[in-house]
């Protein structure tokens, strides 16, 4: 893949997103987000539907990231996620340490994957406390 054909295909995505926001009726604009991860053609970063269900977006991880796709579509729209994926983009934004800005970013990317917020959010506290009772009896 060319570079110039990927970035090419990424210019006339913004150019469709730009004019269809520009034309939503009042209140669309402001549907819940849903994001989700799918294989899509060599030009395809990202696609969209809005309905009276929300917004949804569909990204290529191969191509982008879950973060760059909602940063481009908060310079464009106002929307609102659950209040765990919110969570964990905020702390990747918030955050000015580049290690905690990875590992953020990688358990988003797991959310997209696999939307289970609270599942994935359960798996990573298990992993932690697993480490802690590990930490603390090789310290012992």
């Amino acid at each position: 893949m060319r570079t110039l054909t990927t970035r090419a295909g990424f210019d006339a995505f913004r150019d469709r997103m730009c004019e269809h926001f520009g034309q939503l009726p009042d209140g669309l604009g402001t549907q819940h987000l849903h994001i989700e991860q799918a294989p899509l053609g060599p030009d395809e970063y990202f696609t969209h539907r809005l309905d009276s269900h929300g917004h949804f977006i569909v990204y290529d991880p191969r191509q982008t990231s879950g973060l760059t796709v909602r940063q481009f579509l908060g310079i464009y729209a106002t929307f609102t996620e659950d209040p765990i994926r919110e969570g964990v983009r905020d702390a990747y934004y918030e955050t000015q340490e580049a290690g905690m800005r990875k590992i953020w970013g990688i358990v988003l990317n797991w959310i997209d994957r696999t939307q289970d917020p609270d599942g994935v959010m359960d798996q990573l506290l298990d992993l932690l406390q697993q480490d802690r009772a590990e930490t603390a009896a090789t310290v012992a």
